[in-house]
């Protein structure tokens, strides 16, 4: 799946960009504000699905003026799904969370970087996780977790999960190396375990911090 464009899950067509648009916050748009979104797509193209739209229901239409807006109808049957589907990047990112909250102390920091984390997926990326394994984690049990971790994500999405992982120490010392990897991680990811400026400081010190910034 893209998780940049959520509704091409279900249907490849403007219809799902637009419902995509609309489901992104309680407010009226106009064509013109759509397609200021939705670079691609014509106003002519966005007025058809619109229109779609408004016949079964799913959108409510008004006219002040020359002006005519648009605006998701929250009361509709399809709302509810509608808009669950538009938040399944967030809906993911919560999951991964909640998963690796499970971890305890044995992950010290976990980030999805890449395309996923930019906006850029195509259709079969990868999804790239970055962790940073503690110390106290048993050998065994890591690579359970790590192993069932891909399989998870290949379950919630559909696409491969390519995970990077540093042990504490090597963490550090590639750090201190100035791996560009982090260099990414820190401008680009999303953290999903840890905090951000635990991640930083490593970089910040070279990786001579206790690892207990907050």
């Amino acid at each position: 799946m893209l998780l940049n464009k959520p509704f091409a899950t279900v249907t490849p067509t403007l219809d799902g960009d637009v419902l995509a648009v609309l489901a992104s916050a309680e407010a009226t748009f106009t064509i013109s504000g759509i397609q200021r979104i939705l670079t691609t797509a014509s106003g002519e193209g966005i007025r058809k699905v619109l229109n779609r739209l408004i016949a079964q229901g799913v959108l409510l239409h008004d006219k002040v003026g020359r002006t005519h807006t648009y605006q998701l109808n929250i009361e509709h049957l399809a709302a509810e799904p509608i808009i669950a589907l538009a938040r399944l990047n967030s809906t993911f990112l919560s999951r991964l969370e909640q998963h690796l909250d499970e971890w305890g102390t044995t992950l010290r920091y976990a980030a999805v970087f890449g395309s996923a984390a930019t906006g850029r997926m195509r259709l079969g990326s990868d999804i790239d996780l970055f962790l940073v394994r503690g110390t106290d984690s048993d050998d065994d049990v890591w690579e359970q977790r790590v192993t069932e971790l891909a399989r998870l994500v290949t379950a919630w999405t559909g696409n491969d999960g390519r995970i990077v992982e540093y042990a504490e120490d090597e963490f550090r010392a590639a750090a201190a190396a100035g791996e560009p990897l982090f260099d990414d991680v820190s401008k680009q990811g999303l953290t999903v375990a840890g905090t951000r400026a635990w991640f930083n400081a490593q970089l910040r010190t070279g990786g001579g911090s206790d690892g207990r910034t907050t």
